[in-house]
């Protein structure tokens, strides 16, 4: 099974989007596909850390720790 489709994300904890698995590279991040709102970028060395990254990442976002390019926040 692909591993984009056994994580699940809760929506946006800033306007209430989608959020969107992403891959970049050798990290994972998840952004809001409606505001733009983002996780940081958890890296992965070898290919054995990937689905823990990608885990990593989606719990961020999961427990709200976003980066919003928003005035004040």
């Amino acid at each position: 099974m692909d591993l984009f489709e056994t994580i699940e994300l809760q929506d946006c904890p800033i306007c209430g989007g989608a959020g969107l698995l992403e891959e970049d590279g050798s990290s994972f991040y998840v952004a809001c596909v409606d505001c733009g709102s983002h996780s940081v970028n958890i890296d992965y060395k070898e290919a054995s850390g990937r689905k823990e990254a990608a885990e990593r990442a989606a719990g961020l976002w999961n427990t709200g720790k976003v980066i919003s390019s928003h005035p004040g926040e």
